[in-house]
């Protein structure tokens, strides 16, 4: 179905808002397709494999702050000033890790008017990019397609046979684990149904793995297999701590009685790992102290062995790339108000980059009018996810009239406040805020090395880019 924003002659036409009032106009930018080009270069490029899944490997994730710093330049757009000046803190969110303060690192020697754009903090990571292979009775399986690794997973080598425990007879992962350790498992990979794990023994709603799989002995036991239906995507969350033995989701390839599984898979645990936020402004010409924040994490899985890179170009090329459209027509376009953007790195690190500034922020937040976040909107947006917190509703009233005026609308579905991106603990403070999420035909390849710049769509950009222009005009 083709889906267009009415278009009517002139540089900048005004539309009525169907529905609330003759009294309110929107505009809508004619020559929307240069801003489209734009998007579409940048994504593309935060998205060639040469970004290493904007990854440490490689110093995919350096080389991507770099990009995003030097078309700020480009534009005109300076760092966000720092009125605070504090000393930077260690941000530790419950059941997520720590980052901590640090130095440049890898941007050691950058000039300083590239320099002032970053904030530097450092975590643990434990990353996976180098061999990753298994076969189970002489099947070799297909990464992302029929597993994942758990990315807590330490370094495992070897032939070993695979034992059916069953968990129906547990009540606690104690007990669970109590019997995985009695010996009778050593040098075996033991196969848990996820189901049964899940709904039965009763694991801590925040972490499913590590209160279970920190109680393991490496030398009773050699591995657990979780084997469920479905397919589950990688993640790199839980990325901040090893585990005593590797952990496998096994949708394809583990037939029921199967025998001996084959694994080589290496790891290794980054003790300091530096991340950077990218921060910029542009001052308001007129209400310099009314300040939109707009933010979007740039950072991706990297890799899952080193011959399944995933570039991320839906998530979160996008989000970034969508920023730098944005700024470049408000560089253009003086706003009254002030615009922050904020390019975060370390939110596949459970939101790490954000949580960071959040507790080091360069103004205080109160200063913050709203916050627009996003986070994977390159798909075909057959549906747009909103997460807005009770203190934005009055945001999400005027994003709705907004969108009425499209000649096809977004179909919105409003969603709980949850923790998977970087909104998250703003929304939690209750900063007005709101997160932009499509979902449709590319939902399914998330976290797989297919999110590729030929599996997006730009279907979306020129209703939300417009719908973002007049949000901060109106708002």
């Amino acid at each position: 179905m083709k889906r267009t924003l009415i278009m009517l002659a002139g540089a900048i036409t005004i539309l009525g808002c169907a529905g609330c009032g003759s009294e309110t106009k929107f505009k809508s930018i004619d020559d929307i397709e240069k801003y489209r080009a734009y998007y579409n270069e940048s994504l593309k490029e935060l998205s060639e494999v040469s970004y290493h899944g904007r990854s440490n490997y490689g110093d995919g994730n350096i080389k991507a702050a770099s990009y995003l710093i030097d078309e700020l330049q480009k534009m005109g757009i300076g760092p966000m000033e720092d009125e605070i000046g504090a000393e930077p803190q260690q941000a530790t969110p419950p059941f997520k890790g720590t980052a901590s303060p640090c130095g440049p690192m890898r941007f050691e020697g950058t000039p300083d008017d590239q320099m002032a754009y970053l904030q530097h903090y450092s975590l643990p990571l434990n990353v996976m990019r180098g061999a990753m292979q298994v076969i189970i009775d002489g099947n070799e399986l297909v990464p992302a397609v029929d597993y994942v690794a758990k990315e807590f997973s330490p370094t495992c080598k070897g032939e070993f046979a695979l034992a059916y425990p069953g968990v129906d007879t547990y009540t606690s992962v104690q007990e669970l684990a109590d019997h995985l350790n009695s010996g009778i498992y050593k040098k075996k990979f033991v196969v848990i149904e996820w189901e049964p794990y899940t709904e039965t023994i009763g694991t801590n709603a925040f972490d499913r793995y590590r209160e279970f799989l920190d109680m393991l002995q490496a030398d009773k036991v050699a591995g657990v297999i979780y084997r469920l239906e479905s397919k589950l995507p990688y993640f790199k969350a839980r990325s901040y701590y090893v585990t005593p033995v590797p952990a496998f989701f096994i949708w394809n390839g583990l037939a029921e009685g199967a025998q001996k599984i084959y694994v080589n898979m290496e790891s290794e645990l980054i003790e300091c790992h530096d991340a950077h936020n990218v921060l910029a402004s542009i001052k308001g010409t007129k209400y310099p102290e009314r300040r939109y924040l707009l933010m979007g994490h740039f950072d991706h899985l990297g890799y899952m062995g080193i011959e399944n890179v995933h570039p991320g170009a839906n998530d979160n090329a996008s989000g970034p790339s969508m920023m730098l459209a944005l700024a470049k027509y408000f560089s253009e376009n003086p706003p009254e108000c002030s615009i922050d953007f904020a390019f975060f790195d370390a939110e596949e690190n459970n939101l790490l980059g954000s949580f960071y500034y959040k507790n080091n922020p360069r103004y205080p937040q109160e200063n913050i009018r709203y916050i627009l976040n996003y986070d994977m909107i390159a798909d075909t947006p057959e549906s747009i996810y909103l997460q807005v917190p009770e203190e934005g509703m009055a945001g999400y009233e005027l994003i709705q009239k907004i969108n009425m005026t499209f000649e096809e609308p977004f179909n919105f579905i409003l969603d709980d406040i949850k923790d998977d991106s970087d909104n998250y603990f703003f929304a939690l403070d209750g900063v007005p805020s709101l997160y932009f999420h499509t979902e449709g035909k590319y939902n399914h390849i998330y976290h797989t090395p297919f999110d590729t710049y030929d599996n997006i769509s730009d279907i979306g950009f020129e209703r939300l880019f417009t719908l973002t222009i007049n949000f901060i005009d109106n708002y």
